[in-house]
């Protein structure tokens, strides 16, 4: 029975276009179900906020979101699962990304097919590692330049930072980004990006990008690397040593994509030759918002991780 009604759920969902899914009627209430089943309530206030963002980014341009209404669905239902928002900003959760999908037929021939997903940036790694009780709180990434004091270490396991601000510091020159984060037992642990890590970042962007270059990399003072752009990728790499944490089908990690896959701009569907082609334009990465406390979440707060109803 519940095969049955999963298939009736993917045979509506199939005659829908892929803008259409996300302000279904059917599809908003079982959505409200799921988000308060999950999370007790607000269900209807999530739903129609999250519709609104999921039909803005595809209906702005339906060319490039030439996807699957399945994979728009899907993604509507992981947001609500791990109550995530697509509410754009400089530290922005998630956004939708397309990516074209290699499977095989019946006849098990190669093929491509345009999906959406939904891809969780640092910042909402962050929130979800809070939740997940790893960590409890994150400093705001730091940027240190030539002149300033700086020394890292790592003793009997335990990493150590001394910084000190220069004031007459070289901004043309920044020689490493680190963040602090706490965990759950208070004891600290640093993230941390130094030129070597950037420029191979740098170098594999260049690489896959050809001509449209991301001009992030040398738009700071002097030539440098934009600085929010710096911080940006010490967050999305903060937690490589981390236990993976458990995502739906409709999401990927930011941190987990290629370099040139990692900017919320890359929305390019065609075949994959013609998505490396391209033009690339890379996301504005300007200086974020003052959070100097950093971030703390209740790491109390779960979220289940899956739903079973197979039916809108």
């Amino acid at each position: 029975m519940a095969i049955n009604r999963f298939a009736d759920t993917i045979s509506k969902l199939q005659q829908l276009q892929p803008w259409d899914v996300p302000v279904n009627a059917d599809v908003h209430s079982h959505i409200v179900t799921l988000y308060n089943s999950i999370h007790g309530e607000g269900g209807e206030a999530f739903a129609e906020r999250e519709s609104r963002f999921l039909n803005r980014a595809i209906i702005d341009d339906k060319k490039k979101w030439n996807v699957t209404p399945l994979s728009v669905f899907l993604a509507f239902v992981d947001l609500a699962v791990k109550d995530l928002t697509l509410e754009p900003g400089a530290q922005a959760l998630c956004y939708l990304l397309n990516r074209s999908t290699k499977l095989k037929d019946a006849n098990g021939k190669d093929y491509w097919e345009n999906r959406a997903y939904i891809s969780i940036t640092g910042y909402g790694e962050i929130l979800m590692r809070q939740r997940a009780g790893q960590i409890r709180h994150c400093d705001t990434p730091t940027v240190v330049y030539a002149g300033d004091e700086f020394t890292y270490k790592e003793t009997d396991g335990r990493k150590h930072v001394s910084y000190g601000l220069n004031l007459a510091h070289d901004p043309a020159l920044p020689v490493a980004c680190f963040m602090k984060i706490t965990r759950l037992d208070d004891s600290v642990d640093y993230a941390i990006i130094l030129p070597e890590g950037w420029k191979r970042l740098q170098a594999y962007s260049d690489k896959q990008n050809g001509d449209y270059k991301n001009t992030l990399y040398t738009s700071g003072t002097g030539g440098s690397i934009d600085p929010g752009f710096l911080i940006a990728k010490c967050v999305k790499h903060a937690f490589k040593s981390y236990p993976k944490l458990p995502i739906g089908k409709g999401m990927v990690m930011e941190a987990d994509l290629p370099e040139e896959e990692q900017n919320p701009d890359y929305y390019t569907m065609a075949s994959p030759e013609a998505a490396e082609a391209a033009p690339r334009k890379p996301e504005s990465f300007s200086e974020p918002a003052d959070r100097s406390e950093g971030v703390t979440v209740d790491p109390a707060a779960s979220h289940g991780d899956s739903f079973d109803d197979g039916t809108f």
